[in-house]
């Protein structure tokens, strides 16, 4: 099971899978980057120093800065200024483009980030607007965790 979901060459019945798609980073990470990007205009408007300690204990600080830092490529018009309320949308919207990136992948890669995350996420479902935005989303969000990778 271990070298299904890190391995990065891998042969199952003749079917040779590339790399893994997130680079052995944990998919609930890359979720939080995805929605860190999603909401940035939020991310933005939130200045109190007190709304942002809540966020950032519930996101974490790279996460917020990672979506600041992209906020050109933002897809959420809507501003959600409580900070609470926020960290359930960046997560959810996250895991929904999540899903959707990968909704386009080869099946046993998809399978080798799925298994990795908790049931019920909004992976499952994502939505039309995830779909539309998570290629844009997710090239950010995979070449951050290249990046990452090669300073490790």
């Amino acid at each position: 099971m271990v070298g299904l979901l890190l391995d990065n060459e891998l042969d199952l019945k003749g079917l040779v899978s590339g790399p893994d798609l997130l680079l052995g980073h944990d998919p609930q990470w890359a979720a939080l980057l995805a929605g860190g990007i999603w909401h940035a205009r939020s991310l933005i408007k939130l200045i109190s120093k007190q709304d942002v300690g809540v966020l950032i204990g519930r996101v974490g600080a790279e996460a917020q800065a990672f979506g600041i830092r992209h906020a050109a490529h933002a897809v959420s018009t809507s501003i959600i200024a409580d900070p609470q309320q926020l960290a359930q949308e960046i997560d959810k919207d996250g895991h929904a483009c999540l899903g959707a990136w990968l909704d386009e992948k080869p099946v046993l890669d998809r399978s080798r980030v799925l298994l990795r995350l908790a049931v019920g996420t909004a992976a499952d479902h994502p939505a039309t607007e995830h779909r539309r935005s998570a290629d844009q989303v997710f090239s950010l969000v995979v070449a951050h965790l290249a990046a990452e990778g090669e300073v490790l």
